[in-house]
């Protein structure tokens, strides 16, 4: 009976060792768990995510546009010109004639009016001939002083350059008080084409 007590309490020891043995086994190795993270101890290391952002398209550049090419423009030539009669030195004179002579290739004939001399005159033309323009003025109160007496205004034809002479030809001239006639001299005026100086002709009177 003795001896079956002693095996009881040797193998009541033993076993006391044994769980206590595995017991401390099993806490080392729960702690070494709850560590390295398996039972949630440890925060789990959350993975890094690298997010990239999208690089911006550069917007296209637009082409520079080539300055637009403008054309230098050339002033129309005039196809009009007015051609003033010319008076120097007159003295109450109460009539005035003359014939103006032109080239009818490069000039046409158009209209006559008074001049700025012989504002109160009445005036009177015509061109029967090519070239030839006749012209008559009547001032009662007589015309004195020195100006334009006439404007002759004519179409241009040939654009072309080149001297063309306008000649004051047959002059008749009376003093309107004592209708007397007045002698005169004439200087001819000239056409160069258009875009020069025009030269009017003149009549003197002495």
């Amino acid at each position: 009976m003795r001896w079956f007590y002693e095996v009881a309490s040797i193998g009541v020891v033993s076993s006391w060792r044994w769980l206590l043995a595995s017991v401390v086994v099993v806490g080392a190795v729960v702690g070494i768990l709850f560590a390295t993270g398996v039972f949630g101890g440890g925060e789990a290391e959350t993975p890094m995510v690298t997010v990239t952002s999208p690089t911006p398209t550069p917007a296209p550049t637009p082409a520079p546009t080539p300055a637009s090419t403008v054309e230098p423009t050339t002033a129309p030539l005039p196809k009009v010109i007015s051609v003033p009669i010319l008076a120097t030195r007159a003295e109450n004179v109460g009539s005035l004639e003359f014939v103006l002579r032109y080239d009818p290739a490069r000039l046409e004939f158009t209209e006559m009016e008074t001049g700025l001399l012989a504002g109160n005159a009445i005036i009177s033309s015509s061109s029967s001939r090519p070239g030839r323009i006749w012209a008559g003025i009547i001032d009662a109160d007589g015309i004195t002083g020195s100006g334009p007496v006439a404007v002759v205004k004519f179409n241009i034809l040939d654009q072309s350059r080149g001297s063309l002479p306008l000649t004051l030809e047959s002059i008749v001239a009376f003093d309107s008080n004592t209708l007397v006639d007045i002698i005169t001299t004439t200087t001819p005026g000239e056409f160069n084409g258009p875009g020069l100086a025009l030269l009017s002709p003149i009549v003197t009177f002495q």
